[in-house]
């Protein structure tokens, strides 16, 4: 009997979105249906609310029940720990972040939490990151993600850092900004898209057993075809060596980010030779119902 193909966990930012309503889900939703309904189509999701702040513990509860077994959530450490305090004396946040997500936990709904430094996190502050690493639990996947060029220019730092990262079996995300960075800033979310993703080189480096990317493309579609095909590779790679590979498609505002997907999808179920996700991501009569709206695909 054959093994079954690894999968890709794919994701986007967020499972809500006001322009989703008329292009996405299958009917109108009330808001407290739109994780379910994002959950047949897409097998994780960044979790970027809890940067800015925590859920209760109802709320958690209740996300946990609207997913299926095979949904992964990457919810994102809050910025107090990573901007406001640096890394430094935040055990007691630390402990409380974990705990908050314990139904998650025992139902093996997390794949990863993600640490997001902010751009002014350099090489000089990586006694701090050490630290923080040191006394994180490693019975749960960390992935972090580093804005500050120290670690983008092949130097000793951005080595130390790597080095740091797969002593302590952490991933370090890698983002793509190319896409939107390339686009004419003709729309106000464009600009704003240009002026809050770091406009960094593109380092492909999995140092532990989930790499994360994170893909911010472009509102022409076609035109992500040429920033894609190079990561074709690369999953490939992290799939042969049973790495479990994630996600995260962005665009400009995340309106129109499913047409995004469905050409990730097309890309690389060519190139893999076989359906990567382990979804239902549309289905055929979905799509039936959402060309006559939108003309999306």
């Amino acid at each position: 009997m054959s093994q079954p193909s690894p999968n890709i966990q794919l994701g986007c930012p967020q499972w809500s979105h006001p322009d989703w309503q008329k292009h996405f889900f299958t009917t109108r939703l009330p808001q407290n249906k739109h994780l379910t309904e994002y959950s047949r189509f897409y097998t994780s999701v960044e979790g970027n609310t809890t940067f800015y702040a925590l859920p209760s513990a109802q709320t958690v509860l209740n996300w946990s029940e609207q997913v299926p077994d095979n949904f992964r959530f990457c919810f994102k450490f809050p910025q107090q720990i990573t901007h406001k305090q640096g890394l430094a004396q935040s055990e007691n946040e630390i402990s409380q972040f974990i705990n908050l997500f314990e139904p998650m936990l025992e139902n093996q709904q997390i794949g990863a939490f993600q640490l997001q430094l902010p751009p002014y996190f350099s090489g000089r502050q990586l006694a701090e990151l050490n630290a923080f690493l040191n006394q994180y639990s490693q019975t749960i996947p960390l992935a972090v993600e580093v804005r500050h060029p120290d670690f983008f220019n092949k130097s000793d730092t951005e080595k130390h850092l790597n080095q740091m990262l797969m002593h302590y079996q952490v991933d370090r995300v890698m983002i793509d900004t190319r896409p939107v960075h390339s686009q004419q800033a003709s729309t106000p979310e464009i600009i704003d898209a240009q002026q809050k993703k770091p406009k960094l080189p593109v380092h492909v480096l999995a140092t532990a057993n989930q790499p994360i990317v994170r893909f911010i493309g472009q509102t022409d579609l076609a035109a992500n075809r040429h920033f894609i095909k190079p990561w074709l590779m690369h999953f490939k790679s992290w799939l042969e060596q049973n790495k479990q590979p994630y996600l995260f498609i962005h665009t400009a505002d995340n309106a129109q980010v499913h047409q995004l997907t469905r050409l990730w999808l097309e890309m690389l179920t060519e190139y893999l030779g076989y359906r990567p996700f382990n979804s239902e991501y549309f289905p055929a009569e979905l799509e039936q119902q959402q060309k006559p709206q939108a003309e999306l695909f």
